[in-house]
């Protein structure tokens, strides 16, 4: 059975957050598509131009943010030694 919490724990923050943010834009885009005309889309896709630099902007910040996260925010150093029972039992289902 799927679950959202236990796709959480198995990946990466930053990957859960990109997937979600995928997902909204596809459903986004769906809902346009399902209520207009796809042409009248197309036009106001297209004329949505002029508003692409804010966008540029704001996805240079984010990935900005997101690198500056990975050398802020400490990551777990694998020992030189022998795993603790711990750290080998971790994946076993």
């Amino acid at each position: 059975m799927l679950s959202i919490q236990r796709l959480r724990e198995r990946m990466p923050l930053v990957v859960f957050i990109l997937l979600v943010v995928l997902l909204l834009m596809l459903v986004g885009i769906a809902c346009a598509c399902v209520t207009d005309h796809p042409m009248q889309v197309a036009e106001r896709t297209i004329s949505a131009i002029s508003a692409m630099p804010a966008i540029i902007e704001l996805w240079t910040y984010t990935f900005a943010a997101l690198l500056l996260l990975t050398f802020v925010v400490p990551y777990r150093r694998r020992a030189v030694g022998r795993a603790s029972p711990a750290d080998l039992q971790r994946f076993l289902f």
